[in-house]
């Protein structure tokens, strides 16, 4: 019987792999890849992906046979030949890779890897453009002479505080409350009360 890994990292501390984790674990309970072993860690993607949690679970615990689940190509590496050498080292090692958000199915053949090629470089492409949108947000906040951060004397701490920034860099591209209070999974009011603790200078609609 073949073993299911899923695999997940985030890039610090921070963030969470919470939402990456259960929507591993709904494809793989719908798909029949279960029981799960589940590997995470908190690495910079830049980082050689042979010194990484994904490098000792590709090189040395998966078997020929098995099957390794990630959410997206972006986990995995920083660059489309990042990504395709793991893909590499899967097909050399008889492992199966399955992209569950794309429901892409990496078995080595020619077709699978051209297909990681293309999704892992769009992948890039609409990275990149995220970061230029971002910091062409801040910038323009800053120029608007919005304070961005945690206000000086606020106290007491929300189940978002771990993602506060990446709920301010969303919040000065103009997301409204409701749109960033489904993103993050929480409701509209928790959403409104933590915009406004956290960003006062900004009324939400």
């Amino acid at each position: 019987m073949p073993t299911y890994f899923g695999y997940l990292r985030v890039s610090r501390d921070s963030q969470d792999v919470a939402s990456q984790r259960l929507g591993l674990l709904d494809y793989a309970n719908t798909h029949g890849y279960s029981p799960l072993v589940l590997v995470d860690e908190t690495v910079s993607r830049d980082q050689s992906w042979r010194k990484r949690a994904i490098g000792d679970l590709l090189l040395n615990k998966a078997q020929p046979g098995d099957f390794i689940l990630t959410p997206e190509f972006t986990r995995l590496g920083s660059s489309p030949i990042q990504v395709f050498s793991i893909l590499e080292a899967a097909a050399e090692r008889r492992v199966t890779l399955i992209v569950t958000k794309t429901a892409t199915v990496m078995d080595g053949g020619l077709n699978s890897q051209i297909q990681a090629v293309a999704f892992s470089i769009a992948s890039m492409i609409e990275l990149d453009f995220i970061r230029m949108r971002t910091r062409e947000g801040l910038q323009r906040a800053r120029n608007e002479g919005r304070v961005l951060g945690r206000p000086k004397g606020s106290t007491g701490r929300l189940k978002l505080d771990p993602q506060r920034e990446r709920v301010g860099e969303l919040y000065t591209l103009g997301l409204t409350p409701p749109r960033l209070a489904k993103h993050f999974d929480v409701s509209e009011k928790t959403m409104r009360k933590f915009l406004a603790r956290h960003f006062p200078k900004r009324s939400p609609d």
